[in-house]
């Protein structure tokens, strides 16, 4: 709805925006609702499709090599020394940006092998989301 400046309401509805520079967001449509009438997907549980490690100086190793297992303490009233091993911590250089290098790395170097969501494990097509590409 559009206001004038004396504050009477004129116009449509659908062309009010508050503020002029935002587009306007167009309505989901739902109609008609028998498009969404058809079997529900088959979604898997997630599964590990690999692993990598870095080392000490904070390099991409292709194993599991730096992969350490956390076994709680069987006693819970443990005195917690936070500065136990404090000497030996190697700081990562907060500087230098990694993102998610390590990981495109992994994915390049593992991109041939099979995969566990390949195409005849999913029931998912572009046509069932309503994907435009």
């Amino acid at each position: 709805m559009k206001r004038n400046i004396d504050n009477s309401v004129s116009g449509d509805s659908r062309d009010y925006c508050p503020t002029a520079n935002k587009k306007r967001i167009e309505p989901f449509d739902v109609w008609p609702v028998s498009r969404f009438d058809q079997e529900f997907p088959h979604f898997r549980f997630p599964s590990e499709v690999g692993s990598f490690s870095l080392d000490a100086s904070r390099s991409f190793v292709d194993n599991r090599s730096q992969l350490r297992v956390y076994s709680p303490p069987s006693d819970r009233n443990v005195a917690w020394d936070l500065s136990n091993g404090y000497n030996v911590f190697i700081q990562r250089d907060e500087n230098k940006r990694e993102y998610i290098d390590h990981l495109l790395q992994w994915i390049r170097l593992h991109r041939h092998s099979k995969s566990p969501s390949s195409s005849s494990e999913t029931d998912l097509r572009k046509d069932d989301c309503n994907i435009s590409m």
